[in-house]
């Protein structure tokens, strides 16, 4: 029999933020709880900002680079 490995995954501390990102990313995540009513965690916040800044970076990297032209 085979045993699964265990899934190691980094850890990012919200208290080794600035303080002041630290507080909108609480505040984001009390608000939009607000908004559905019902919980919203803080580690959404954070999903979604990395899936939105991945997808930004993805189409960078993938729009066609100018050429320039020699006058």
């Amino acid at each position: 029999m085979v045993e699964e490995q265990p899934i190691h995954r980094n850890v990012i501390c919200i208290s080794d933020m600035p303080l002041d990102l630290h507080q909108w990313v609480k505040t984001e995540a009390k608000r939009r709880a607000k908004e559905i009513g019902k919980r919203y965690s803080v580690a959404l916040v954070f999903q979604e900002a990395v899936e939105l800044l991945k997808t930004k970076l993805d189409n960078n990297h993938n729009s066609p680079e100018e050429v320039g032209h020699a006058d």
